[in-house]
């Protein structure tokens, strides 16, 4: 019991960051299931990237 609890312990930390990168990346307006993709195979460097891009959410709004 304790191996299976350590693997998903450790499943769960590889996997909260891209859940992460994907959240952010919905917030700024741009497609979620990419950069989850992205943040799984660069992590960290996923999320600093998003961090620089511009808002495109507030581009979306204007067009409605």
């Amino acid at each position: 019991m304790g191996a299976a609890l350590f693997i998903s312990m450790g499943l769960l930390a590889l996997l909260s960051i891209p859940l992460i990168t994907a959240t952010f990346a919905n917030r700024l307006g741009r497609n979620p299931k990419k950069w989850f993709l992205i943040g799984i195979l660069l992590p960290v460097v996923a999320t600093f990237i998003l961090f620089f891009l511009p808002d495109l959410s507030e581009k979306n709004e204007d067009m409605m």
